[in-house]
């Protein structure tokens, strides 16, 4: 009896070293990202295909060999959302050169089948660019600051992260990119009219509407957060608030040019 005592700290000690392996190695996509993304201008497609497109292709290799569900909860997470911009840069390499990564599409009429595709491996299997997004992500980890973090290539997506997201600091780095997005070029507009207050925001905060309103508070208290104390206290003070949704440019983010 005493041995079984002993034996099940044991046990369940080692059950939780086996839930929480260690997190990948995303230094090879930190050194890509060194190279070849500037988040004001977006990635160097031509110049990552001339020369880095065999590290490119080994990256997203061993990224399909993680074993995702040894690790941590955030690094988890983490995980995924590097996955789906490693992904959507080799997609764009692959097919490089292209205005947009919807050229990249085969259905004539919205053109975001590229998105449907079942073509990044996984351990296991294959998944779509929109089953990482929808299911992996949003259903999964329930966070609307994911939309400031995962990258379509597309003008008016929120930057890449010019550095992998890790576990470990995973909170901070996503408050701090969703900051920086909100209050950068392609951030939040105030614009007054007598008591109403119009936010012009971007497009994504109205496609993905429900998740800030399930997960975030609602878009407005949302974007308050996240806002500098002088634009918190005009939401604060208006009677009325209006949201207005920027045209979404799907201009590939190409740096190249």
């Amino acid at each position: 009896m005493k041995k079984a005592l002993l034996v099940l700290p044991l046990l369940l000690l080692a059950a939780v070293t086996a839930r929480a392996a260690a997190p990948p190695d995303y230094s090879a996509w930190q050194s890509l990202l060194s190279k070849y993304y500037d988040p004001a201008r977006g990635m160097n497609y031509k110049a990552l295909k001339a020369n880095d497109a065999a590290a490119l292709k080994q990256l997203r290799g061993r990224m399909s060999q993680v074993d995702v569900k040894a690790l941590s909860p955030k690094d988890q997470l983490a995980y995924w959302i590097n996955l789906y911009n490693i992904s959507v840069v080799g997609i764009v390499v692959d097919e490089y050169p292209v205005e947009s990564i919807r050229d990249i599409s085969t259905d004539p009429i919205t053109r975001l089948n590229v998105f449907k595709k079942p073509v990044v491996a996984v351990r296991g299997g294959a998944l779509s660019l929109d089953d990482i997004e929808n299911v992996k992500v949003r259903e999964g980890f329930k966070d609307p600051r994911i939309h400031f973090a995962i990258n379509c290539a597309a003008e008016s997506c929120p930057p890449i992260r010019p550095e992998p997201y890790v576990g470990a600091r995973l909170d901070q780095q996503l408050d701090d990119q969703t900051r920086r997005f909100l209050t950068g070029p392609l951030g939040v507009r105030m614009k007054e009219d007598g008591g109403e207050l119009e936010l012009q925001v971007t497009k994504l905060m109205d496609w993905f509407a429900e998740d800030f309103e399930r997960w975030g508070g609602g878009r407005v208290a949302f974007l308050r957060k996240y806002l500098p104390p002088a634009q918190q206290k005009r939401i604060a003070a208006a009677k009325e608030i209006d949201l207005e949704f920027r045209d979404y440019s799907w201009k590939l983010n190409d740096a190249s040019r």
